[in-house]
């Protein structure tokens, strides 16, 4: 079966189709399984083994400029997907133009939302088998997962998986050992958004950071992506005690970082997703949109989150952002101090290593979890307490790799 995943942007809500992937791949082994992505989403789908191909579309630049160059990449495009030849094709973003994508595959099967579910209503007109989720399936993660009953699926797979490099955990690794970041737990702070409805403010954050600072102990690391630089410089410099600004980082290198946090605060945006696919727990500062259906998805996350008489607009322009305003430093202080006697925060340098990546990796002394220490150059067991040294500068990170690295840990003596 030749299956196509129509999953456009952002970078959240591809990383919340990501379980779709998994469980494709899972129940088909031998399909063949294409995704269409915005460019600046495609870097979370590069190296995912389930994906037999990525193909990038750039239908925001379309928009803003219809001339013969744009015309032309848009019917490269649609020559694309018709010479794949797709069965069936799965609109998980419910949108008039990802319905369009879908019909210009020629997929004998186009499946979509039901006219309930999907975000635009004139969606339905391109899709010929509509689904409509359970009751129960309310964040979106459950509702993209919901599209598969069409296949009846034995087992349906929870699972993220964002591939990096020993290139990109070196460019981490070099980062905090330059400025010395070890020993305090790390906490990631991220202060965009994408947009200005789901911002908390420069003024909050640097309250919020001096506090953990000086009151919790803790590193802060301010992570930021592009045109949000000079946020990121606006609260540092307004701050009494001294953050860390992340460097520039592809997704990629962001992953590596957020491994290493303890905690992360932030928006509704895609870093707060990926963090918490990577089971690092959040402070998650929702306004305009509706942390029941987008809010950042498994446990160990403290969500705050006004009710106000518009919650749910999902608008990206507002006079007032009174969702926003309503939040204060307080309570959200309150959550981070809350979430670190849940998850029972400590300092001491240790990451765990990604389980879903790494499942087979295990101490040859006691089979216990192996966790990479914080400056990226040595394991430590959890259960014996046994460290380990990394031979020959094998990339922990890669699938590929894993069983040769159980085969070359070497005991420090």
């Amino acid at each position: 079966m030749r299956i196509l995943i129509v999953k456009l942007s952002s970078i959240g809500d591809v990383v919340h189709a990501l379980p779709v992937l998994r469980t494709i791949r899972h129940n088909l082994p031998n399909s063949y399984i294409a995704w269409i992505v915005e460019d600046k989403a495609r870097e979370i789908l590069e190296g995912n083994k389930d994906i037999d191909k990525i193909i990038t579309i750039n239908t925001k630049q379309w928009r803003k400029v219809l001339n013969r160059k744009t015309i032309k990449e848009l019917l490269d495009v649609i020559n694309i997907l018709r010479k794949e030849r797709f069965d069936t094709a799965i609109d998980l973003q419910g949108l008039i133009k990802s319905g369009v994508i879908s019909y210009l595959s020629r997929a004998k099967t186009r499946i979509g939302f039901d006219s309930e579910n999907c975000r635009e209503f004139l969606n339905i007109l391109f899709t010929n088998k509509k689904v409509s989720p359970k009751k129960e399936a309310i964040h979106i993660v459950d509702k993209n997962l919901s599209l598969l009953k069409l296949f009846d699926f034995k087992e349906i797979k929870r699972e993220f998986f964002i591939s990096t490099s020993l290139k990109d955990d070196k460019y981490i690794n070099d980062f905090l050992l330059k400025n010395s970041i070890n020993g305090k737990p790390i906490i990631a702070v991220n202060l965009g958004a994408g947009w200005k409805t789901k911002e908390w403010g420069i003024k909050n954050y640097t309250e919020l950071c001096d506090r953990i600072i000086s009151e919790v102990g803790a590193n802060i690391i301010l992570t930021w992506g592009p045109g949000e630089e000079d946020m990121v410089n606006g609260v540092a410099d307004s701050m009494s005690c001294m953050p860390f600004a992340a460097p520039p980082t592809t997704l990629k290198q962001l992953v590596v970082l957020l491994r290493r946090c303890k905690l992360f605060i932030g928006g509704d945006t895609g870093p707060l997703h990926i963090a918490a696919t990577l089971k690092i727990p959040t402070v998650a500062i929702y306004g305009p949109t509706d942390p029941l259906r987008n809010g950042p998805y498994g446990d160990n996350h403290f969500i705050i989150h006004k009710k106000i008489e518009c919650s749910g607009c999902y608008k990206r322009a507002c006079d007032t952002i009174e969702c926003m305003k309503l939040i204060s430093v307080d309570e959200v202080f309150s959550a981070v101090k809350s979430s670190i006697v849940n998850c029972q925060f400590k300092g001491g340098g240790i990451m765990p290593i990604d389980k879903e990546l790494l499942d087979i990796l295990a101490c040859p002394k006691c089979k216990g979890d192996i966790y990479l220490t914080q400056d990226g150059n040595g394991l430590i067991c959890k259960a014996c307490k046994l460290m380990y040294e990394i031979k020959d500068d094998i990339p922990i990170m890669l699938i590929d790799e894993a069983v040769k690295l159980n085969e070359n840990l070497n005991p420090v003596k």
